[in-house]
């Protein structure tokens, strides 16, 4: 149960942005019925493509409003492309995590979850929770979606991964009983991919895109002054390095 953000950018992401966002570690919506209002403040992370390659990654336990290395890393990735030269991009991803299980808050647990496959290194992180248990200590069951997304990726493009999700969510009725949300973004540095689904809370497995001209924003809540208008549910939204959106019924 998290909170989300990407971004797709011809030119910086500012820092601000990063400062608004971190503000919903505690000041978020949290789940309905949840037995308590301790906010998002499990874990945090940050990745970030430019030109197509991994530049920065980097998470960790606990809140990102406490955490000087999470304003350390948003101002490194801040830095880059400030100057807007023509053919740059970044994606940016983002995430702040309230743990389903509290044994479970510690660092290699933070989202975005990196990966390599098909020759392309690939960011994925995940709001929501597998109804049944995984069998898999080692893993939380964000890790296993995004390993059973990549198990059925056949290629890079916005169908493959189209494809993909169709199968993952196929598997995780099938073999997990379903879930409550799987809300996720997923990344290889040429194109940033929003999925909104849900089988139960809808009101707090939201998404939100928008495109403010320069760049286009994804986030569980609407930031800096985003439309309050959210994604439908299962459609997947894939935004591509120069800003252009497209919409596949998933289901």
């Amino acid at each position: 149960m998290c909170r989300m953000l990407g971004v797709v950018s011809r030119g910086p992401v500012y820092y601000d942005l990063f400062e608004e966002f971190a503000d919903l570690a505690t000041q978020g919506m949290c789940p309905l019925g949840a037995p308590d209002e301790r906010g998002h403040k499990d874990g945090w992370g940050l990745a970030c493509f430019q030109n197509g390659a991994l530049k920065v990654h980097m998470r960790d336990a606990g809140s990102a409003t406490d955490a000087s290395k999470y304003y350390g890393t948003a101002w490194k990735i801040a830095k880059l492309n400030i100057e807007r030269a023509p053919g740059q991009s970044l994606i940016v991803m983002g995430h702040l995590r309230r743990a389903s299980v509290g044994g479970l808050v510690v660092q290699k647990f933070a989202h975005p979850f990196v990966e390599e496959r098909h020759g392309a290194m690939w960011a994925f992180q995940h709001n929501g929770s597998l109804l049944r248990d995984t069998g898999d200590s080692e893993k939380i069951d964000s890790q296993v979606l995004f390993e059973t997304l990549l198990d059925h990726l056949d290629d890079r493009s916005r169908e493959g991964v189209a494809q993909a999700t169709k199968a993952a969510r196929a598997v995780v009725i099938d073999k997990f009983g379903g879930f409550t949300g799987l809300n996720f973004m997923l990344s290889d540095g040429t194109a940033l991919h929003v999925y909104r689904d849900f089988q139960t809370n809808g009101q707090y497995y939201t998404l939100y895109v928008d495109d403010l001209g320069e760049m286009v924003i994804a986030a569980s809540e609407p930031i800096l002054a985003m439309k309050a208008e959210p994604m439908p549910r299962g459609v997947l939204y894939t935004i591509s390095e120069e800003l252009k959106i497209d919409r596949t019924i998933i289901g």
